[in-house]
Formats: C-alpha cells, sequence, structure tokens
C-alpha cells in the first residue's frame, strides 16, 4: 500500500504538459491520435450523397489500401523492434526507410495499373494535348514533397558526420564529451549512415515511383463519355492521392529520424560511481531539441494523411457491399 501511494503521490505532482509530452514520445499512441483526429476530420468534412461506383472511386480505394500498407508495415515495424523484440544492440538500418520503400512499391504497383477503363474517348483536340507528369499534380504538395525529402537529407548529412564508428566499422553512434572532468566520453546510438544511406535512398525511390506514377496518370488515353471537366477532377483526385501517400511516407521518415535523434542523446548525465551530474556536450543541441518538439507533429501528420485515405476508400467499399447484399437478398 505504501508503494502505491507513493506511485500515486508522484503522479499526482506531474503537470498535463509532462503527462502529454510523454504520451507524444510513442509512436503508438501518436498513431492512435492520428486516427481518432483523422476520423473527426473525414466527418466534418464528409459531403452528403457520396461518391458513385466509377473507375475513379476504384482508384480511391486502391489508394487506400496502399495507405493501409504502409501504415500498417510502419507501425508493425515500431510495435516489433519496442515491444517484441529486444533489438537495442542492433543497428535496424531500415527503420526509417519502412514507410517509404513500402510506398514505392505500392506506387508503382498502382502506376503501372492505371488504365483508360472502357470504351476509349475519341480524339479531339483536348485528347491529343501534350500531357506531362504534371499535368494533373498537385503542385503545392510535389513542392511540399520534394522539399520535405531535401530537408531530410540535409539533416542525414548532419548527422551523418557527427556519428562515429565503433570496432564494426558501422556508424551509428555519436561520443558525448563531460567538459572540464575526467570522464571519459560517453558513446551512445545516433542516426548516422548506416541510418540515413537507406533513408536517403528510399526517398530517391518513392520520388521516383511517384513520378512514374503521375505521369501513368496523365498519359493514359481518356475515357469515352466523360466530359473534360469531369475527366481532369478524377485525374487530380488520383495525383493528390498518390503524393499524398508518398508525403505521409516522408513525413513518418523524418520523424522517426528526429524521434531517435532526441532520445539518444542526453544534455546531462548521472555517474554511478560517483553520483555526480555534468553537463555534456552535445552536438547541435539547438537542432536536436527543437527536432525532438516537432517529431511528434510530423508523426501525426503523416498518420493522418494515410488514415484520411483509408477512412475515404472505406466510405467507398461499404455502400458496394451494401448493395451487392441488398440485391442478392432481393433476387
Amino acid at each position: 500500500m505504501g508503494e502505491i501511494a507513493s506511485i500515486a503521490s508522484r503522479l499526482w505532482q506531474v503537470s498535463p504538459a509532462e503527462i502529454g509530452w510523454g504520451l507524444a514520445s510513442s509512436p503508438v499512441v501518436c498513431a492512435a491520435g492520428a486516427v481518432v483526429l483523422a476520423l473527426i476530420v473525414a466527418r466534418v468534412r464528409r459531403r452528403p450523397g457520396g461518391a458513385s461506383a466509377a473507375g475513379a472511386d476504384r482508384e480511391r480505394v486502391a489508394l487506400g489500401a496502399l495507405a493501409l500498407m504502409v501504415g500498417a508495415a510502419w507501425l508493425a515495424d515500431v510495435v516489433l523492434r519496442g515491444y517484441v523484440f529486444d533489438m537495442s544492440a542492433t543497428v535496424s538500418w531500415w527503420r526509417f526507410a519502412v514507410a517509404p520503400l513500402v510506398a514505392t512499391g505500392g506506387l508503382v504497383v498502382l502506376g503501372a495499373s492505371l488504365r483508360a477503363g472502357g470504351a476509349r474517348r475519341a480524339v479531339d483536340a483536348l485528347s491529343v494535348t501534350r500531357r506531362t507528369w504534371t499535368t494533373f499534380g498537385p503542385r503545392r504538395e510535389l513542392v511540399a514533397l520534394v522539399t520535405l525529402a531535401a530537408l531530410t537529407g540535409a539533416i542525414v548529412v548532419v548527422f551523418g558526420t557527427t556519428a562515429m564508428s565503433l570496432d564494426s566499422g558501422v556508424s551509428a553512434h555519436v561520443a558525448l564529451d563531460a567538459p572540464n572532468t575526467a570522464y571519459a566520453p560517453v558513446v551512445l546510438p545516433f542516426p548516422g549512415w548506416a541510418y540515413g544511406i537507406p533513408t536517403i535512398s528510399a526517398l530517391m525511390l518513392v520520388i521516383a515511383a511517384t513520378v512514374l506514377a503521375l505521369h501513368r496518370n496523365s498519359v493514359r488515353p481518356f475515357r469515352g463519355g466523360l466530359g473534360w471537366d469531369e475527366e481532369r477532377s478524377r485525374r487530380a483526385m488520383t495525383a493528390r492521392g498518390l503524393v499524398a501517400v508518398a508525403l505521409a511516407a516522408t513525413l513518418l521518415a523524418l520523424a522517426g529520424l528526429l524521434r531517435m535523434t532526441r532520445a539518444a542523446v542526453l544534455t546531462s548525465m548521472t555517474f554511478a560511481h560517483s553520483g555526480e551530474t555534468v553537463n555534456v556536450s552535445v552536438p547541435h543541441e539547438d537542432l536536436i531539441v527543437l527536432g525532438g518538439m516537432l517529431a511528434p507533429v510530423l508523426e501525426i501528420s503523416g498518420a493522418v494523411v494515410l488514415a484520411l485515405l483509408v477512412i475515404r476508400a472505406g466510405e467507398l467499399v461499404a455502400p458496394g457491399r451494401r448493395l451487392a447484399r441488398t440485391a442478392g437478398s432481393a433476387a
């Protein structure tokens, strides 16, 4: 009873901000919060009437399935590494590349499967106009994707040059000095080149896959029976979904990179044999602290984007199943 009272007393003294920050330090909690937030956003932005079961709806369902795969792969990696297997002594070089790599594979498959569907439209001036991968693409989202990928690459370079290699030759640690003391530097895990090179490679692949999918979305023949405005609207919707998947995967990769950096580096340490607490010289301290604050925001943002794509796809699948059951019972 005394221990329970002591724990309750300590919890009572914790501020709401500390509780919130503690919860935000868990990617699983951030993912759960993102799903709840996405459900709220989807309900607020829901339009009456719904969508028809046309070719564009099939593409929205495919985008939702891809978003679900990206989110599930990312979350499974987080859970397996953090809660199932003890990988504290393992350099899990793939951890920040999981989401971009899964997104790359899905975008390539989805881009290759994009077709006109049904009868092709008769040749006219609009259908033979030269189209590029940016014709229907969301310009702001594309700029955000490239900017975010470039920022991630710059951060990887900064941390890669800061990290050090141990006897194994793997650049995945950093040495923290205790100035004006006789203590030897403390070596801690750090996202060096062992993590950075796979991350940069995965981001380059996901951007290339996005360009390929956008190109396929733009140059495929127009379908017969559809007006130009409707065709453009459908292809713009597909382009937004393609870029959203790549953007969400990049957000998750950058968030994980910043989260690991903040968790691996301390500003002070207490030595067990002496009980002395000393300040530690941290490289790029301002960048690390800022990144640690932004990591949960980026993580939630990426998960919200994926969750919204899944929810919108589910809104199309559920009515179709209800209609099929109704038709079956009527027959």
